[in-house]
């Protein structure tokens, strides 16, 4: 079930699509009702995979058009690691926060939406206005990595 603020955050998503004479496909919604289900971050391959369980009439082509849409129109965040691999997430109702998240060390999990990095990293665009304009940049995305070892990895 959709809590509100996912619901309302999904209807977001679908007025952009709209407003911006994209049509709402059904493979495109089946893409962000998945996604806002999720606080995880998704490559497109695994995100195929777990979309096709359920509609596997969806392509692996599909899904990175689809994607890459969805990125352009600022709907979701598209997160390159350092590996180069990259992945997709929600965009966040406050898009001049800064994403912020962990890769474990040994296992590879990347965690998100934890309270604990969020909080130890209050980084906000608005902030850096001033500075910004005099180097003449546009910055439009701040992502923060952390490594270290998750909660699973840290106890072994």
């Amino acid at each position: 079930m959709v809590s509100k603020d996912k619901n309302t955050h999904l209807k977001s998503a679908e007025r952009i699509l709209v407003n911006d004479n994209y049509k709402l496909t059904k493979p495109r919604k089946f893409i962000l009702e998945f996604l806002n289900e999720s606080t995880r971050l998704y490559d497109a391959e695994t995100l195929y995979l777990n979309i096709r369980k359920k509609h596997p009439e969806i392509g692996i082509a599909t899904v990175y058009r689809t994607l890459n849409l969805f990125a352009k129109l600022q709907i979701i965040k598209r997160i390159i690691l350092g590996s180069g691999k990259t992945y997709y997430s929600f965009q966040e109702e406050t898009p001049n926060k800064a994403f912020v998240y962990m890769i474990c060390t040994r296992c590879g999990k990347i965690i998100t939406h934890n309270k604990c990095l969020d909080n130890s990293i209050i980084l906000e665009v608005d902030s850096f206005k001033n500075i910004l304009k005099k180097c003449k940049l546009k910055v439009e995305n701040i992502q923060v990595q952390f490594y270290g070892l998750c909660e699973e990895c840290k106890d072994k």
